[in-house]
């Protein structure tokens, strides 16, 4: 792997910032809303799912962290913020009268997750790519819910996630170009 070893990670000598400015909304609903949970598992544990993130991402670092150590750390980062997604998504399914299964409804039908929803490369720039579109898939689907969620309290978890996303956005994309351009 030709990677160069001095991979900026951080903001002038400063930590990685991997999360949006400001804090995360209350997790609270205005009422039990049963579809409004069987959305949220979409995101919880479907093939794009926070669950796929994490260990996305965890898979990536275990076999980059000789080579690429700032982008392990980095990735290891991200994935932490992916786990704090899951563990809202779940507490909110539950405030919506859902249940958090490790489980999507594609179709109308049960498909619990599994390590075959993940990109099992060792480029870096391929899994780079991959991890940019799949944030922004993330990203898209968080607005587009936020859109058309009535509940405002739900609304404003899923702008703060999908802010979350912009940033791992940039990250990759940060670590992609500087490897494209070395």
């Amino acid at each position: 792997m030709n990677v160069p070893m001095d991979f900026p990670h951080s903001n002038n000598g400063r930590e990685l910032v991997v999360t949006s400015p400001g804090s995360y909304p209350p997790l609270e609903v205005e009422r039990p809303h049963f579809p409004y949970a069987r959305m949220l598992m979409q995101d919880l544990s479907s093939s794009h799912s926070e669950m796929t993130a994490i260990y996305q991402y965890l898979y990536q670092d275990w076999i980059i962290a000789d080579q690429v150590p700032e982008l392990a750390s980095a990735l290891r980062k991200i994935a932490q913020v992916e786990m704090h997604h899951l563990d809202i998504l779940g507490r909110m399914i539950v405030l919506l009268g859902g249940d958090p299964r490790c489980q999507a409804m594609p179709n109308n039908r049960r498909s619990a997750w599994n390590g075959n929803n993940l990109t099992y490369t060792h480029t870096v720039v391929s899994f780079l790519k991959s991890n940019i579109t799949a944030e922004q898939f993330a990203r898209n689907t968080y607005l587009a819910q936020a859109n058309m969620v009535q509940d405002p309290k739900v609304s404003a978890v899923l702008r703060k996630l999908a802010a979350d996303e912009d940033v791992h956005i940039g990250i990759f994309r940060r670590f992609l170009s500087e490897l494209e351009n070395s």
